[in-house]
This record gives structure tokens, sequence and C-alpha cells, in this order.
């Protein structure tokens, strides 16, 4: 059977590590212990995605799990961050690899290492050769949401085509949004108000051309609903990773009828959550969840991203003493328990309510 982007696992003993964001001293940290650790030394690792962008080393961090792959030590799925650069749409974080964003970014992530031209085609080569999920007898691994209807399309679709999907998935995207001119409205609003939507002192007006476009890709495109996660439109506006967005993302986990376990990532999800937890703008989808605890309808869901992505902000603003907030996580399977590049280890909870 040809391998497909739902890539299929024997049963085993797994170390699942969460979004890396680009910093390789977390990386390097959580590896360490890892390696130092008998039982956890030679099991399979898998990465969940979001490798990139933000941190100071998107480039180490990619050269670090393509070696880990290549050896055969490692898995890799694919999260929105590498969808994006594959998509060559420029977001932000993304200077270390797009010109276009280098300056934009400086403010917020410098320092950073910028991929060469030489680096480029191999970063986008190996990225292409990673699957969009995995699934192995009792547990599913997905970056953002296990979408049954999404997670069909991939599985009829070969490993090593995603960019064939991808431009399959836009020209459907740009055919549907026809109607009513939607399309042209949208690149319309995008032209006239794209430099206000990345000032949080500046919003534009809502846009609403701009939130239809993008209801109807989470409606329509599957990439988009793995990766992304399932998101609803937002009555206002709000300012979120750097830009005004419309449209929010929504704890799909409760509506989940499968009670199979899933590790996600994706949702920057804090163990010491600030107080109050509303100034973290997506606190509220865990607000009554413990830190460890899994979560969903059946209490089938896991997010092992604990936000080493924001460690940038403990970098630019150390007065808020927030360093020790930003954590990168793996989570040990079958034991169901949490090893963070501090190298502390913590079991995970059934019940998801705060103690």
């Amino acid at each position: 059977m040809n391998p497909t982007l739902l890539h299929t696992l024997d049963e085993q003993p797994l170390t699942v590590i969460g979004d890396i964001h680009g910093e390789i001293q977390a990386l390097d940290a959580l590896l360490d212990h890892l390696q130092k650790n008998p039982e956890t030394r030679d099991r399979l690792m898998v990465f969940i995605g979001d490798l990139c962008d933000r941190g100071p080393d998107s480039v180490g961090v990619i050269r670090r799990v393509r070696e880990l792959v290549e050896q055969g030590r490692a898995l890799a799925i694919l999260g929105n961050h590498e969808i994006n650069l594959l998509a060559n749409d420029a977001k932000d974080g993304s200077g270390w690899f797009f010109d276009s964003r280098e300056s934009s970014d400086t403010p917020f992530y410098a320092p950073f290492s910028r991929a060469s031209a030489r680096e480029r085609p191999e970063i986008r080569d190996f990225l292409c050769s990673l699957p969009l999920a995995i699934r192995m007898p009792g547990l599913r691994i997905v970056h953002a949401a296990w979408d049954p209807a999404s997670i069909q399309t991939i599985a009829g679709f070969p490993l090593g085509n995603i960019l064939e999907l991808i431009r399959e998935q836009e020209l459907n995207l740009i055919q549907a949004a026809k109607t009513d001119d939607l399309h042209a409205r949208y690149r319309g609003e995008l032209d006239r108000w794209g430099k206000q939507l990345e000032d949080p002192n500046d919003p534009p007006p809502y846009l609403d051309a701009v939130a239809d476009y993008e209801s109807l890709e989470q409606r329509l495109n599957p990439i988009k609903r793995l990766t992304s996660g399932i998101e609803a439109r937002s009555p206002q506006p709000f300012f979120s990773g750097n830009r005004w967005r419309y449209s929010d993302r929504t704890a799909w986990w409760d509506q989940d009828d499968d009670p199979t376990p899933v590790l996600i990532g994706h949702y920057w999800r804090l163990f010491e959550p600030p107080k109050p937890s509303t100034s973290w703008r997506y606190g509220k989808l865990f607000e009554g969840v413990a830190p460890a605890a899994w979560h969903g309808r059946h209490r089938q869901a896991f997010c092992i991203d604990y936000s080493v992505g924001a460690r940038w902000r403990a970098r630019k603003f150390p007065e808020k003493n927030a360093e020790n907030r930003y954590r990168l996580a793996a989570m040990l399977w079958p034991e169901r328990t949490l090893v963070f590049d501090d190298g502390a280890r913590i079991s995970t909870l059934d019940t998801a309510s705060v103690a």
C-alpha cells in the first residue's frame, strides 16, 4: 500500500513533541533529557508540527528534526506554519525564510538566523516529504484538529504531493469565492488595509470580505482544518499573533465523538497561566481545565503546545518575569507523562477540572 498524507503506524511507545517555533535551545535541552533516560532514549519521536517561525533559529530546528527523521529515530507532521511556508504565504514570524518579512519581523523576533539561498530549497523539499496526520492503534496525532472528513481526504492523497493538494485547494477556494465577487473584494480589502492589519494601535474597520473569505476557506479546505483547527467567525476583530483577526479558534474537541485519544499542538496552552487568565488570548479554550489535564467530550484530547513559541516575549520584555512560563513539552505514550525542556516530568490527569 502506497503511503499517503495520513501516516499509519504500528502500535509502539512514542515520544510526541509539541510546537517548537525555532526555539533551538529548548529543543536541544529536551532531546538531552530524553537521551539521558534509558526509558526514552530509543523510542520513536513524533514532532507535531510548527517547527518554525518566531524563534531565533528555525533553520537549526528543521535541520535537527530532519536529521532525526533521516536516521529513522523520528517522524514529523506538518503544522500551519509549515503549510504557510510551502504555500509561499509569508506570515508573521517567517522573516527567517521570506525576504518580504525580514524588516517587519525584526522589531519583534530579532536576532534570528536566516535561511540561505542553498538551504531554502532543501527545507522545502524536507517539508514536502511530511504527512499531515498519524494514526496508530489507540492513538491519533494531528497538529490542530482531527476532522473526520478532512482525514478521509488526505488518506487518499499520496505522500510527497502536498504541494499539489495545496494548489488544488487554493483553486477550489478561488472558484467558490467567485460568488458575489468575494475573491476580488477580499483582495481589495487586503490591498487597502494590509498595513493596518498588523498595527495594534490603528485597527482597520471590520473587513467583511476578509471575514467571509477566511470562513469559506475554513469550511472547504481540509489542510486548513487539520493544521489551523476549526474556527468560527468572530463578531469583533481581535489582535493576536501580530495581526487583526476575524475568525476565532474553537474547542472542537468538545464535539469530537471519537473517544480514541488524540494529541494536538497549536493552541498555545500555558502550564502557569497569568492572572487574570483573560490576559492570554487563547486561555479561554482551556478555562476550567487543569494545566496537565486531558480535555474534550470524552477526555480524549491533549494539547502539548505549552507556548515555547512565546519565549521571544520574555527576551524582549524581561521585566515581566515570564521566562519560565513558556515551555517545550513532550508526551510519553502510552504512559501519558509530560517531559519538559527543564527536565520536569509530570503525570497527566484524566479529569479536566482544575483542582
